[in-house]
């Protein structure tokens, strides 16, 4: 077994074969709960659509609308996630912080093929999601595929 330390965060990694475990000193790293980043989701859900539905008035072809709401949608995800915030809006309402496995706060292009990760789930019929609530360390398929996670920091 081995003990990293990344100063940046004060975080601790504890290798082993099998698994990662996330220690903060003195007490272990709160995962963020399937309901934590669902509540998060629909906070930043119900902000995106209260800005983006006027757009309905000015844009006539609905596949224009879906394309203007997918690229917006990944930006914002992307921008704030590897903003100082390392997170939306509505994880930040919840005290979460999406991390990679060292602790550190993600780059734009990590955070913007997380959010493209997070499609595949969707295509899995919500599967990639679900991993959230079943796996200890609360990671969901696109978290395990970026080696990244979300944490609370409450």
């Amino acid at each position: 077994m081995q003990m990293l330390f990344n100063s940046t965060y004060d975080v601790y990694w504890q290798l082993s074969a099998d698994k990662q475990i996330i220690m903060n000193r003195p007490s272990q790293v709160s995962y963020a709960t399937f309901a934590q980043r669902l509540l998060a989701f629909n906070i930043d859900l119900t902000i995106f659509l209260v800005l983006l539905v006027p757009m309905v008035l000015f844009i006539a072809d609905d596949r224009v609308f879906w394309c203007v709401f997918l690229v917006t949608g990944c930006l914002y995800h992307a921008g704030f996630e590897s903003s100082s915030w390392q997170g939306t809006v509505g994880k930040r309402m919840g005290k979460l912080q999406v991390v990679d496995r060292h602790g550190n706060q993600l780059s734009f292009s990590q955070a913007f093929l997380r959010i493209l990760l997070k499609n595949v789930s969707l295509l899995l019929f919500f599967c990639g999601f679900f991993m959230i609530y079943f796996r200890s360390d609360r990671r969901g398929l696109h978290d395990l595929l970026m080696k990244t996670c979300v944490v609370y920091r409450g």
